[in-house]
């Protein structure tokens, strides 16, 4: 299986510093969600290692190689990224802009071939939006919209997927479609997803691996059961909480703690500190 990696990794943006000395091991055919504060550099993280940002020191490796050393068609065909609010070419349909996913392996002189269809039909299947291929990507809803912009991630037919925030401005229910496209994703092709999530609770239940950045650095790496604790809620967010087994899928679930509204039964600030 491909295996990503980043190594002592430093990157930010002019004089500003976000990432520094930030280590981190994908599992690979694993969901790895990333979590963290405003501002602590999850979306920079994945960035770089997208090879959209180059680092000031350290490295991103993919197999063995940097990703500086690998051919962008290649690393294309290798690494799909879906940036946070893509936005489609005006007019454009659901079929042409799943289509897009193809250019990676196209060649100079190659031509579309019946590998391509195949692979269009097969993202168009897995993502449930073959009835909408001919209709314009302007025209969708939301959560529309977002499972075609991983139909064009699929397409690509890489073995890493990553994604930045799939879930944003989706209400709760496209979010739960989004993140159980996912999870089906993983589990029918044995993709390696890595994505960027504000949820700690949604990140808890669909994450195989989750990862708690703090300060441009890795806080805290494993198994949600082994990271999303009230400690690391605390560090990380500022917030203190309690956290719990969710009944629905036995994962952790945070409840943050607030000056109002807290029931008699649960222990308030006071008790806690």
């Amino acid at each position: 299986m491909t295996t990503l990696t980043a190594e002592a990794l430093r990157a930010g943006y002019g004089p500003r510093t976000i990432l520094s000395d930030l280590d981190l091991t994908v599992p690979p055919g694993a969901i790895t969600a990333i979590v963290g504060a405003n501002a602590c550099g999850k979306s920079t993280l994945l960035r770089c290692l997208a090879r959209l940002l180059r680092p000031t020191a350290g490295q991103v490796v993919l197999d063995g190689r940097s990703v500086r050393q690998t051919p962008p068609r290649e690393l294309a065909r290798r690494l799909g990224l879906l940036p946070q609010s893509p936005i489609a070419p005006d007019g454009i349909t659901v079929a042409d802009l799943v289509s897009h996913g193809r250019h990676p392996h196209q060649g100079m002189l190659s031509r579309w071939s019946r590998a391509d269809d195949m692979a269009v039909a097969s993202a168009l299947e897995a993502t449930q939006t073959a009835d909408l291929a001919e209709r314009d990507v302007d025209e969708l809803s939301g959560g529309q919209r977002q499972r075609v912009w991983i139909a064009m991630a699929l397409a690509q037919e890489t073995d890493i997927l990553l994604l930045d925030e799939p879930t944003t401005f989706l209400d709760i229910a496209h979010q739960i479609e989004i993140l159980d496209l996912l999870i089906d994703l993983n589990r029918g092709r044995g993709t390696t997803i890595v994505m960027v999530l504000h949820d700690l609770n949604l990140a808890a239940r669909y994450a195989d691996h989750l990862v708690a950045i703090l300060r441009g650095r890795v806080h805290a790496a494993g198994s949600p059961d082994s990271v999303l604790t009230e400690s690391m809620v605390e560090q990380v967010f500022g917030l203190r909480c309690h956290v719990m087994t969710d009944p629905t899928s036995g994962q952790p679930m945070m409840l943050p703690l607030c000056r109002h509204r807290t029931a008699s039964n649960f222990p308030n600030e006071e008790a806690m500190s």
